[in-house]
């Protein structure tokens, strides 16, 4: 008599294998029982597929349907037969590993320190979201990942490690981003920058059993402080950048104000025309608030004789003035042809007619 045989483990209930409904959230779900009956049926789901080991390797793979192991199960597998239990049951373990894709798995946290491309501002960089992924490869997700304890939570594991691969991806992507388009322009690119860290995460995924499908959300941020300091000094980059425009535009509108000063009738205005246009208006006379006084020239001056000199002559000649003597000496005429004679003239040099001196 087989030594298991008339045991309560062997009722009918185990002659039909399936995953129960409160554990079809699971990406890993383990059979409890270490034996399988032979010539039980294991039902598979659309979305799983049921994965047999033995001694720490796969040793069969069930697609989703419905399986009857027969005898020649343990033949194609390469089974184990319990002898112990006179051949009534397979020396193997069952997994179920859902193969849909599985979404809304949230990830976060700091990225890094980056160098912002337009800036050159060292900033702190943080991503959140929600990415989907699927398991590529059951039985190398199995092996290298989830490994044989039943006990273990696997769906926490396996996010675990997705989600650290997702960050190291992004990592790895931001830089030259941010390098070409700057933080600030982040949220325009999420698109690039998830294609790029899915492309970067997928390279190593696989080798896992698992893969990216894609993000439902990926929000690229800074702190409030750092996001305020980019901003300003973008801002002063940018206005640096327009310097020339600017002071031509100063310089234009300054020589237009200097013209309508001269055309009023500011003479002053007129030597700051000049200065303004040469010197870009940086002193110009006559300008306010270009080292112009801050107002119209004043008129020069009035003239004004050294102290001691004689009171002008009429006609606003001062006594010794080129034209005071020539209007002394040629106080009288001759009578006979008119010409001017001088003091002390008593014959007129051109008709020879006597004069009174």
């Amino acid at each position: 008599m087989p030594l298991f045989e008339g045991h309560k483990d062997s009722g009918i209930e185990r002659l039909f294998i399936e995953m129960p409904d409160q554990f079809k959230n699971q990406v890993i779900w383990k059979y409890p029982d270490a034996q399988i009956m032979q010539h039980s049926t294991v039902n598979v789901d659309v979305d799983y597929v049921a994965i047999f080991t033995n001694l720490g390797r796969v040793i069969g793979v069930l697609p989703p349907g419905r399986h009857t192991l027969s005898e020649g199960a343990s033949v194609a597998f390469g089974w184990l037969v319990d002898r112990l239990t006179g051949n009534g049951y397979y020396d193997a373990e069952l997994y179920y590993v859902a193969t849909r894709d599985i979404l809304g798995l949230p990830f976060g946290g700091p990225v890094d320190n980056l160098q912002d491309g337009p800036t050159g501002l060292v900033v702190s960089v943080r991503v959140f979201g929600e990415l989907g992924y699927r398991v590529c490869d059951p039985p190398t997700l199995l092996v290298k990942l989830a490994g044989s304890s039943g006990d273990f939570d696997h769906n926490q594991q396996i996010a675990t490690w997705i989600e650290e691969q997702t960050l190291a991806a992004i990592r790895a992507v931001l830089p030259d981003i941010t390098a070409g388009h700057g933080v600030l322009a982040m949220g325009q690119l999420q698109d690039v920058t998830a294609q790029a860290a899915i492309a970067k995460a997928n390279t190593v995924l696989p080798s896992w059993g698992l893969a990216i499908i894609g993000f439902a959300e990926l929000n690229v941020n800074l702190p409030d402080e750092d996001a305020t300091q980019l901003k300003m000094l973008a801002a002063t980059k940018a206005y640096t950048g327009m310097a020339g425009s600017f002071n031509d535009a100063v310089r234009a509108e300054a020589a237009l104000e200097i013209a309508h000063g001269v055309a009023a009738g500011n003479v002053g205005a007129q030597e700051g025309l000049v200065s303004g246009l040469l010197l870009g208006v940086q002193g110009g006379a006559g300008v306010a608030g270009f080292g112009g006084g801050g107002g119209a020239a004043a008129p020069p001056p009035p003239y004004s004789a050294p102290p001691g000199a004689a009171p002008a002559a009429p006609g606003g000649r001062a006594p010794g003035a080129p034209g005071a003597a020539a209007a002394t000496e040629q106080d009288h005429f001759c009578a006979n042809c008119g010409r001017a004679l001088g003091q002390g003239t008593h014959f007129c040099p051109r008709c020879g007619s006597a004069t009174s001196a």
